[in-house]
């Protein structure tokens, strides 16, 4: 049949019979990729850059978010060791504080699992109180004043209890006043020497219902106030090398 054609003098015949045995080669440009779908010519398909593709990630790190969002809401993550530290800074610079007697310390500094709590407190020898009251002493303002300089560079928000002794009844109405307007008047104090008024989280009355001395519910160690530097955890995940 081959040759019964080629014999056949038609050249639109022969021109197509050439047209069937030729390779046709197709050249065309690359595929350009791009984030938006499109058809792209000669393709099969549609093409999508995917996001692996990026050569920079988006976003910062997890860990990052937490600290940096935390300091400015007035909660921080204090790890145990910035704890630790804290708490001997602070129980340094109380027992230097101006107007000490000698005799047992008003003063107590522990580390908790939620944070540092400061303690001042009476004693036989050293009242930091002006009598059965609410007003503090100088001794008293002269531990809150070194309290307040020591945590002004901490971002951390505050809680402040205020306690009282169990004469008169540890829950009668008048020690819940009280040991409320102790805690008032030391939150007072610290705003006045400089910390922020938004520091503060919690004011509680515990009136004489928390003694230090249980078996004791008149000592004058029962009449106190503790500051509490709040250390909650971040609600962010602390992998540092998680990225979004």
């Amino acid at each position: 049949m081959l040759m019964w054609l080629i014999a056949t003098p038609d050249k639109g015949r022969l021109k197509g019979l050439a047209q069937y045995f030729s390779t046709s080669v197709t050249t065309m440009a690359p595929a350009a990729q791009t984030d938006q779908p499109e058809l792209e010519p000669g393709t099969g398909g549609r093409l999508r850059r995917a996001q692996g593709d990026q050569m920079q990630a988006f976003g910062i790190l997890s860990a990052e978010a937490g600290t940096a969002g935390a300091s400015r809401g007035g909660t921080a993550n204090i790890p145990a060791a910035s704890r630790r530290a804290l708490a001997d800074e602070l129980r340094v610079a109380l027992e230097l504080a101006p107007n000490a007697t000698q005799g047992p310390r008003s003063v107590q500094v522990e580390r908790e699992h939620d944070g540092v709590r400061i303690t001042l407190m009476d004693t036989a020898q050293q009242s930091i109180f002006a009598g059965p009251t609410a007003e503090l002493n100088a001794y008293g303002r002269a531990l809150l004043a070194q309290v307040a300089r020591r945590l002004q560079h901490v971002e951390a928000q505050l809680a402040i209890e205020g306690h009282t002794s169990a004469e008169g009844g540890a829950q009668s109405a008048a020690n819940w006043r009280l040991s409320g307007a102790r805690a008032e008047a030391a939150r007072d104090t610290l705003v006045a020497d400089g910390l922020s008024p938004d520091r503060f989280a919690q004011i509680v009355a515990r009136a004489g219902t928390q003694p230090v001395y249980p078996d004791q519910p008149s000592r004058a160690e029962n009449r106190r106030i503790a500051i509490i530097v709040l250390s909650e955890p971040s609600v962010l995940p602390r992998d540092g090398s998680l990225r979004f």
